[in-house]
């Protein structure tokens, strides 16, 4: 589920909500559920997350992680979706 979600996350350049990514992957997710995923993505560092109102919306942390681990994230995403088809 993490990988959809960062999979997601990386098509969507203003970032996207719990609700928007749920809606996007077509999964009946609950919220708590959902937000417990982008806790630990954010804990891990792979994502970051900024309230925009009553909303936390978050981006995968690209620049970042090419900078630290280059072609990494791509490598692992590559991977992921040749094990979905």
């Amino acid at each position: 589920m993490r990988l959809s979600i960062v999979a997601e996350l990386r098509k969507a350049e203003d970032g996207l909500n719990c609700v928007e990514t749920t809606s996007r992957l077509k999964c009946a997710m609950p919220k708590s559920t959902c937000s417990q995923h982008y806790r630990i993505l954010r804990e891990s560092g792979i994502i970051h997350s900024e309230r925009r109102g009553t909303e936390l919306t978050s981006r995968v942390r690209r620049k970042e992680l090419d900078a630290r681990y280059p072609g990494l994230l791509d490598t692992i995403l590559k991977a992921w979706k040749r094990e979905q088809e």
